[in-house]
């Protein structure tokens, strides 16, 4: 699958691809613990920084393809868009 806005438009990986749905679904920002377990079914105490790391890839993805560097936005709550 594809992101596209205006003429440019980036692929995605499943996994980008379950984490804008998840973030596009919710009127309020969701916790790196409850992105954890619904994109990737991890337990809430696992040690790991895959949601971080995941998002940083996407925004540069999204920002380096669209200059739009306030696509994924987070605070003290989680991570929204």
């Amino acid at each position: 699958k594809k992101l596209t806005k205006e003429s440019n438009s980036i692929f995605l990986t499943e996994k980008e691809i379950q984490l804008l749905e998840l973030l596009l679904k919710s009127k309020k920002p969701i916790s790196k613990n409850d992105i954890q377990s619904s994109v990737w079914q991890y337990a809430n105490d696992a040690d790991t920084h895959t949601v971080e790391t995941h998002i940083y890839r996407l925004r540069k993805k999204i920002n380096d393809k669209f200059s739009d560097d306030k696509f994924i936005m987070n605070n003290k709550e989680g991570y929204y868009i």
